[in-house]
């Protein structure tokens, strides 16, 4: 029989973990598919990372992006349960499963009704335990109140309600504490769902919800909460999870590289630290193997794959969690995929690289002495759609074997408009050794900016001509033939076809490394839209940052290079003569 000195531990240290690992771990058991018997929940790392998430008070709502039988959904089951059993009548939780179906949220309900029956009676109270007398009847009292598949009600409040997805998801529920969305991308109507539902969580100041589910296109719902968290421009904390995370799949994983010139495959496979397969568990070095071209691959992963019938869409969607593209994408699937994968480094929690004045403001490196940058700025009109995109890029970039790139080394995707907009171009191009700056100023949404970088006697500005539609970079200086009265600026919208075809020629032949995650997401949702299959962002969805990409690399390439090309021939030129 267990102590009262052992009682009092467990639910001190239960308590004190709120993140439920402690509880979860100590007092409930699962069904393991692999070990074919129940046996003791163990949370695994991301998992861990999950509960972290959800505990938090300072994170408000959780997107989790997750791949075919991650246990998700069983854990988010474990952790309703902890919220239940230290939960006070004074301060009931109510939880309100949705899924696309009735049967998918009542799954929801049966784990977390399976795991109440595991926790420990102590919890519950002295009426519902005697610690000195094994038969007493308090040993045998029901703790719930109503108990069936769609709906639990416990002896201190807590709810627990199981609802398909509907117009009447949330119908008779005033104040829901978490609301969890399962398998959300695949839920009809779900716009109109989520907005029904997530008023039920109004009237609770700490109420959370928690969005899971593996990727079915770009749906209206999941796909963009998760884009939106991704850019931080909702309340949601995205958590992912990938299959060789997992260490129950990711036994005895390889890393594939498949040489595209002589189709020879470089294998390298994790060491093994135990029998069974098990692999040394190191997120980090799998994410540099990913960035490095690297795919992983493990006996789970090709058995599933054969389930699939090796269809590439099922897999990249169940195992691989890829918001797949569509066949009308300006940029194929494939290339986003590899950008991601190879190019694209997302800022974590801990990234030391900030600005503390513009928290829309990403940096992936500092200004590095002697190196040249140039700047493309498109403005935003000032309606609510649209936003301001600044980027920098690294002309004389060097990669980690010290090969020439261009990258992206700073971004700005925000609300500033006009001579904000001048300002802070002017702290970042001097920060960024007087960075070479094209300003989109068509239609005159630019030239607000341009005025203001002249006014604080910016040096390095680009002009365009537009009468014989070449280009010329010169500096604002008193050495300059430019006319005075003409505004630095690129005005030619005739080019706009010339400059996306660049773009994707580059970005294809990863000519250009994306860094961001911001833009990733705009190239899955760029399409060639109407009859005249125009490249265009999917209604909904913005382009910013990717046609400021474009016009910066147009510039860089037919401008700025060739002219000091010419600038390095007349030089040689002249040091002939002398």
């Amino acid at each position: 029989m267990i102590t009262p000195e052992k009682i009092q531990d467990n639910l001190i240290r239960s308590y004190a973990d709120r993140t439920g690992k402690f509880f979860i771990e100590s007092f409930l058991a699962t069904m393991s598919g692999e070990a074919g018997k129940v046996i003791p929940f163990v949370v695994f790392p991301r998992q861990f990372e999950f509960l972290k998430t959800v505990s938090d008070p300072l994170k408000k709502n959780c997107v989790v992006l997750k791949y075919r039988q991650s246990g998700i959904s069983t854990m988010s089951s474990a952790y309703i349960t902890y919220l239940i059993a230290t939960a006070t009548k004074e301060r009931p939780h109510t939880v309100l499963c949705i899924g696309n179906n009735l049967t998918t949220a009542q799954l929801l309900i049966t784990k977390i009704e399976d795991f109440l029956t595991q926790v420990p009676r102590y919890f519950w109270g002295d009426n519902f335990y005697d610690v000195n007398d094994s038969e007493s009847p308090k040993n045998q009292r029901d703790i719930f109140k109503i108990r069936n598949k769609s709906e639990l009600v416990l002896f201190n409040g807590c709810r627990v309600i199981a609802r398909s997805a509907g117009d009447n998801a949330a119908r008779g529920i005033s104040a829901a504490s978490v609301v969890i969305f399962d398998e959300a991308s695949f839920i009809q109507n779900s716009v109109t769902v989520f907005s029904a539902v997530v008023a039920c969580t109004a009237s609770v100041p700490y109420a959370k919800i928690i969005m899971i589910s593996t990727p079915n296109g770009k749906d209206q719902l999941y796909y963009n909460t998760y884009i939106q968290a991704v850019n931080k421009r909702n309340n949601f904390e995205v958590v992912d999870f990938k299959w060789y995370q997992d260490p129950r799949y990711n036994k005895y994983l390889e890393w594939h590289k498949k040489d595209e010139n002589t189709g020879e495959v470089e294998v390298i496979k994790e060491e093994i630290i135990k029998t069974d397969g098990t692999i040394y568990y190191d997120e980090d070095l799998w994410e540099k193997r990913k960035q490095s071209g690297f795919l992983p691959v493990s006996p789970w992963y090709i058995k599933m794959s054969k389930t699939f019938n090796n269809d590439d869409m099922k897999i990249a969607q169940e195992l691989d969690c890829s918001f797949l593209g569509s066949s009308n994408n300006v940029v194929p699937a494939e290339v986003i995929e590899m950008q991601l994968n190879l190019n694209v480094r997302k800022l974590t929690e801990h990234w030391n690289l900030s600005d503390p004045l513009e928290q829309d403001t990403w940096i992936w490196k500092e200004p590095i002495p002697g190196h040249r940058y140039l700047m493309s700025i498109d403005v935003s009109r000032g309606d609510a759609e649209d936003r301001t995109s600044l980027e920098i890029i690294d002309i004389d970039g060097r990669d980690e074997n010290d090969m020439p790139i261009l990258e992206q080394v700073l971004e700005y995707n925000g609300k500033k408009y006009g001579d904000e907009v001048g300002e802070m171009a002017y702290r970042y191009g001097r920060a960024y050794n007087d960075a070479f700056i094209v300003v989109d100023c068509i239609g005159g949404t630019g030239d607000a900016c341009v005025l203001q970088l002249m006014a604080l006697r910016y040096k390095n500005l680009y002009y365009d001509a537009n009468e014989i539609r070449t280009y010329t970079a010169v500096r604002n200086n008193e050495d300059s033939n430019e006319p005075k009265e003409k505004l630095p600026g690129f005005h030619q919208s005739s080019l706009r076809w010339q400059m996306i075809s660049n773009f994707r020629l580059m970005i294809m032949n990863n000519e250009f490394k994306i860094r961001s995650m911001r833009v990733i997401t705009e190239l899955e949702t760029w399409i060639f839209k109407g009859e005249a299959k125009r490249p265009d962002h999917m209604d909904g969805c913005h382009d910013d940052n990717l046609t400021c990409l474009a016009q910066g690399l147009f510039v860089l390439q037919f401008c700025l290079l060739k002219i000091e090309k010419q600038i390095e021939k007349d030089r040689h030129i002249l040091s002939s003569w002398t």
